[in-house]
């Protein structure tokens, strides 16, 4: 599945567009019909949420699959969940003009100018501080998979979505 994202604007799912303020009838005309918790509405195996607008308008698409997901969106000619985190984070930051808000000390940031938000569980510095720990625990990181785990997740954005102008004003 080819998933481009367009920031202010689209996402285009295999050459089907939807639209940011678009109507909710006429993304499930494109893509079918979400199923809703909460107040979100989940595609594809809930790899992707749409949040509607009291008037029934698209106002958040957001990617939640990160790298072990099965979709792979990309934005500015880059994958989203595939690219390092550092690096996307980098190319979101001039795409913005630096305009960053960096709400969870660097899990979430937000780029305002362009409507994007990303989200990355664990940072290269909360894996580095685990090591510590358990080296200093006379645990063994060698070969360590659950170390492997957090280094992978640590490296890649989890989530990645994108708002109508002013969503992360």
């Amino acid at each position: 599945m080819k998933i481009e994202i367009y920031p202010l604007d689209k996402i285009v799912i295999d050459g089907v567009p939807v639209y940011l303020g678009m109507k909710q009838s006429d993304v499930e005309a494109a893509i079918g019909k979400g199923q809703l918790a909460g107040k979100r509405y989940y595609y594809y195996n809930s790899d992707m949420a749409i949040d509607y607008d009291a008037d029934k308008n698209v106002e958040f698409i957001e990617f939640l699959g990160g790298v072990d997901g099965f979709l792979r969106p990309v934005i500015y000619g880059v994958s989203a969940f595939d690219a390092h985190a550092d690096e996307l984070t980098e190319l979101l930051r001039q795409k913005s003009g630096g305009e960053v808000n960096d709400t969870e000390r660097g899990h979430s940031l937000e780029f305002p100018s362009i409507g994007v938000g990303v989200y990355r569980e664990i940072l290269p510095s909360d894996v580095a501080e685990t090591i510590e720990e358990m080296k200093a625990d006379g645990i063994s990181v060698e070969n360590n998979e659950d170390i492997a785990k957090d280094i992978r997740r640590a490296d890649h954005l989890s989530t990645i979505g994108i708002g109508i102008a002013d969503y992360y004003r």
